[in-house]
């Protein structure tokens, strides 16, 4: 069966480059691989690789690395719980990841047991884990239906996938029509494009080469000073490979915000839905006006607390809840303006 891709009005394309690094300006970049070494089923081990950076970019255009972390975990069940995960740097309270699900408490595990990584690379890594995981978790239904041409029976039941709180998966919508009538819409995209910069090697960390049937979550968030705001340009994109080679964006947007310098409060917020899954999907970009008038430093709480339910996209509520690395950010930023 061939998962055919269709465009939906609202959303752009694929974000076609990286921009250039700004003067006098700090960016983060992250990257999450996720790969099944032997057989692609539900319930095989897998292995997430992780990586991430910091680069503070001076007046004359020169880059410099502020922060960096690497993680690398397996994992193994329906559940994908964590049987093994090492970092750089290494906290000794990581170990508090074992055994919990990358589905379903993960987040809580982490956040209970290692406080002191808030606002860094790895704290944003580790809290974007669960996210990838589960985009990454179609895959073998996506495999399966690709190499036997067979959409399974389970699929074309009326609530058997699952009960999704999106936009997108609302009971009645589009997606599910589509499953249930025997053409799914899995994330099949198009052709995601090379975005990095082979002219700047500080765009974005080094990454492992993609397999097929890998997914890759990419995250960037980009600061700047201007006046008495902070301007914020930032682009994630989740793609996956396909078994003919070529990268494919799943989900992609871009959210540029500008807030407060002084008390760090959003004071507008513009969301450009690239790549999205469904038709509905992007009537989603609209509920991000709620964060307008919210601390940058409260954004993970405060979008988890009041962006639920099946009006949402929890793609774009997890490029809203990475923005509370902001304040951090400008720390740095001001902070290095300061002793030049």
């Amino acid at each position: 069966m061939r998962l055919a891709f269709e465009q939906w009005a609202g959303t752009l394309g694929p974000l076609a480059a990286t921009p250039e690094r700004r003067p006098d300006s700090v960016r983060r970049t992250t990257s999450i691989q996720t790969i099944w070494p032997g057989e692609i089923d539900l319930a095989s081990n897998l292995t997430m690789i992780a990586r991430g950076q910091d680069v503070l970019t001076a007046a004359d255009g020169s880059g410099e690395v502020f922060d960096t972390a690497a993680i690398e975990l397996s994992a193994a069940g329906p559940a994908h719980r964590v049987t093994a995960i090492t970092a750089k740097p290494a906290p000794p309270e990581l170990d508090a990841a074992i055994g919990a699900s990358l589905m379903s408490g993960f987040r809580k595990a982490i956040g209970s047991a290692l406080t002191d990584a808030n606002g860094s690379v790895l704290g944003l890594l580790l809290d974007d884990l669960p996210a990838a995981m589960i985009v990454a978790a179609s895959v073998p239904i996506r495999y399966g239906i690709e190499t036997t041409g067979v959409l399974p029976e389970w699929m074309k039941q009326p609530g058997a996938a699952g009960p999704y709180t999106c936009l997108g998966h609302r009971t009645g919508g589009a997606m599910e029509q589509r499953r249930l009538a025997g053409a799914p819409l899995l994330g099949q995209g198009p052709p995601a494009g090379a975005i990095g910069r082979p002219d700047d090697p500080l765009a974005w960390p080094e990454t492992p080469p993609m397999p097929a049937h890998s997914t890759r979550r990419l995250r960037r968030i980009d600061l700047s000073l201007i006046g008495d705001e902070l301007v914020i340009d930032s682009h994630f994109r989740d793609s996956y490979m396909e078994s003919s080679g070529v990268e494919t964006s799943v989900h992609e947007y871009e959210v540029a915000v500008t807030a407060d310098a002084d008390d760090r409060r959003v004071r507008t917020v513009e969301v450009r839905p690239r790549v999205l899954p469904g038709p509905e999907c992007p009537q989603a970009a609209s509920k991000a006006q709620v964060v307008v008038g919210h601390p940058l430093t409260d954004l993970r709480r405060f979008v988890r607390a009041e962006l639920r339910g099946d009006a949402v996209c929890p793609h774009l509520n997890d490029q809203l809840r990475a923005l509370t690395d902001v304040p951090a950010l400008a720390d740095l930023l001001l902070h290095t303006k300061g002793t030049r």
